[in-house]
C-alpha cells in the first residue's frame, strides 16, 4: 500500500510536471467558466494535444482539465448568474445574490475554498478506496468483465437528460460504431465498405471532439446572442479567516456526498451538487436564510462537486466503468495512451496510478491561487465576443482532430461527428451514451466470446460464478429497480 502511493514520486523531480498541471487547471477554469462549455467539452478539445506526452504528464494535464474546469463553472455562476457548468447551478442560487450586493468577490474566495477542501477530501477517498476495490477487481475473469461491462451499459439510459429512450437510442449509436473495423477475436473486417481507414475502426478522438466540442460550437452559432453580459465588479477574493472556519461542518458534510454521489454511475457532480445544496438547506442552522445570499449556499455545493471528482476516478481506474460523461473522455485518454483502466492498472502500472494521486492533489491546490488571485480577470473573459471565441474554440478541434495520426480522414470524422452532434442536441439527445456504447461495447462483445469459447458454450457460466451473478443482478436492479420503485410507490399512494 505504502508503495501504491510513493512509487510516483520520481515522475515529480521533472518541474515540466508542474507547470503542465498549473497549466491545465487554468485553462479548466477558464473553459468551464464560459456557458456551454462543460467539463467533458474540454476536456475532449484538449485530448488530442496529449497524444505523443509521457503518459503521466498527458493524464496531469487531463486531470488538471478536468478539476479545473468542474471548479470554474462557478465564477460565472457567481458573477453573471450563468452556471459555466452543470454543476454550478446550485452555487448561483446564493452567489449570483451576494453578487448583487457587491460581494461577488466574497463569494468567488469561499467557492475556491470550498472546492479546494472538497477536492483534497476526494483524493483521500481515491487513496483509500481505489485498491480495495482494486484487489476484489483483480479476481475477475472474462465472465466477471462481462457483468462489468453489462453494467457500464445499463448506464447509458439514465446518462441522457430527460428520456431513458434517448439515452438508449444513442447507445445502441455508439454499439454501431464501436464494432466498426476488425473483428479483435477473428480478424474479419466488419462495416467497411472498401474504405481502407475504417479497417482499424473509427477514431475516438475525432468522434468525441465533434460530438463535444465542435457541435458545442455549431449550437451556439444558430443560436441568437443573449445581449451584452454584465460581469458584476470583483475584489476582495480572499475570505476572512473566521468565515472559512465557521463553515467546517458544511465542508466535511457535502464533500463526503459528493465522494459518493461521484462513485455512483451516471450521477455526477451537477446531482452531487444539488443534493448537498438541498442536505444543507435541511440540517443547516442557516437553512432558511439559504438562497438570500449567504456563504454556506456556496459553500456547500462547490465542497460536493469537486469532491464527486475523485469519486467518479474509483470506479474508471479500478473496474473500468466511466460513471459520466467526463470520466469516458478520461478513459478514453487512457486507451489512446495505451494503459487499459481496470484493476491490473494498479499491478501493472502501480507508478502511473500512484502518479494520479499526486496530480489530482497538485491540480486541487492550485486551483487556490488560480481562484484566489485570477479569478478577476478570468471573469473578464466573459465579455469576448462570440465572433472570436468560437473560430478560435473550433480551430482548436481542427488541430486536435488532425494532430493525432495526420489523417484527413478524422477531419472527415469530426465534422460528421460534429453535424450529427449538432442534430442530436437540437432533438436533446446527450452524446455521452454515445462515447460510452463505443468504449463499452468491444470489452463486452470480446468477453461475451472468450467466455463462451472458455466454457464451451455454456450459457450458465455467467450465474454460476458468483462474483459475475452479483454483477448481472446488480445490473438487472439498475435497469428494472427505477420503474419498479414508480410502480410501488403508486399502488401504495392509490391504496
Amino acid at each position: 500500500m505504502f508503495e501504491l502511493y510513493t512509487a510516483g514520486l520520481k515522475y515529480f523531480t521533472n518541474p515540466l510536471i508542474y507547470l503542465v498541471i498549473f497549466v491545465g487547471t487554468l485553462i479548466g477554469t477558464i473553459f468551464g467558466a464560459l456557458p456551454g462549455l462543460t467539463a467533458s467539452t474540454t476536456i475532449a478539445i484538449f485530448l488530442s494535444f496529449t497524444f505523443g506526452l509521457d503518459p503521466v504528464i498527458s493524464f496531469g494535464l487531463l486531470l488538471g482539465l478536468y478539476q479545473g474546469a468542474v471548479y470554474g463553472g462557478s465564477v460565472s455562476a457567481i458573477a453573471i448568474n450563468i452556471p459555466g457548468t452543470p454543476g454550478a447551478i446550485a452555487t448561483g442560487l446564493d452567489g449570483y445574490e451576494m453578487a448583487k450586493r457587491g460581494e461577488a468577490g466574497k463569494a468567488i474566495g469561499i467557492a475556491t475554498i470550498a472546492s479546494v477542501i472538497g477536492g483534497l477530501m476526494s483524493v483521500i477517498a481515491l487513496a483509500f478506496f481505489s485498491p480495495l476495490v482494486a484487489s476484489v477487481a483483480l479476481k475477475f475473469s472474462a465472465q466477471e468483465f462481462v457483468g462489468v461491462a453489462l453494467l457500464g451499459l445499463s448506464i447509458i439510459a439514465f446518462i441522457s437528460p430527460g428520456s431513458m429512450t434517448k439515452g438508449l437510442i444513442a447507445g445502441v449509436l455508439g454499439l454501431i460504431i464501436g464494432i466498426v473495423g476488425l473483428d479483435n477475436i477473428s480478424g474479419y473486417p466488419r462495416f467497411v465498405y472498401g474504405i481502407n481507414d475504417l479497417t482499424t475502426g473509427v477514431s475516438m478522438v475525432p468522434v468525441m471532439i465533434g460530438l463535444y466540442g465542435l457541435s458545442e460550437m455549431f449550437v451556439t452559432i444558430s443560436e441568437k446572442p443573449a445581449g451584452e453580459i454584465v460581469v458584476q465588479k470583483i475584489k476582495d477574493t480572499v475570505p476572512k479567516f473566521k468565515e472559512v472556519i465557521s463553515l467546517w461542518a458544511t465542508y466535511l458534510r457535502c464533500s463526503v456526498i459528493g465522494v459518493i454521489i461521484g462513485a455512483i454511475p451516471a450521477a455526477g457532480a451537477s446531482i452531487a451538487a444539488l443534493v448537498a445544496y438541498g442536505q444543507e438547506k435541511r440540517f443547516s442552522s442557516e437553512g432558511d436564510k439559504m438562497g438570500t445570499g449567504i456563504i454556506r449556499g456556496v459553500a456547500a455545493p462547490e465542497a460536493a462537486n469537486n469532491a464527486s471528482v475523485g469519486g467518479a476516478l474509483i470506479p474508471l481506474l479500478t473496474l473500468g466503468i466511466p460513471g459520466d460523461a467526463m470520466t469516458a473522455v478520461l478513459m478514453g485518454a487512457l486507451i489512446i495512451n495505451g494503459l487499459r483502466p481496470g484493476p491490473l492498472l494498479f499491478t501493472e502500472q502501480m507508478p502511473f496510478v500512484s502518479s494520479v494521486f499526486i496530480s489530482l492533489t497538485l491540480a486541487t491546490l492550485f486551483m487556490l491561487p488560480i481562484g484566489l488571485f485570477g479569478a478577476r480577470y478570468i471573469a473578464k473573459i466573459l465579455n469576448l465576443p462570440r465572433e472570436y471565441l468560437v473560430p478560435g474554440i473550433m480551430l482548436l478541434c481542427l488541430i486536435g482532430a488532425f494532430a493525432i495520426r495526420d489523417s484527413f480522414f478524422d477531419l472527415y470524422v469530426l465534422i460528421f461527428a460534429g453535424v450529427i452532434g449538432f442534430f442530436l442536441r437540437k432533438l436533446e439527445f446527450s452524446p455521452a451514451p454515445i462515447i460510452l456504447g463505443m468504449m463499452l461495447g468491444p470489452i463486452f462483445e470480446s468477453n461475451l466470446r472468450r467466455s463462451m469459447i472458455l466454457s464451451r458454450g455454456d450459457w450458465s457460466t455467467f450465474v454460476t460464478r458468483p462474483i459475475s451473478l452479483l454483477m448481472l443482478i446488480i445490473t438487472l436492479l439498475v435497469l428494472v429497480g427505477p420503474g419498479l420503485y414508480d410502480f410501488i410507490k403508486n399502488k401504495i399512494v392509490k391504496a
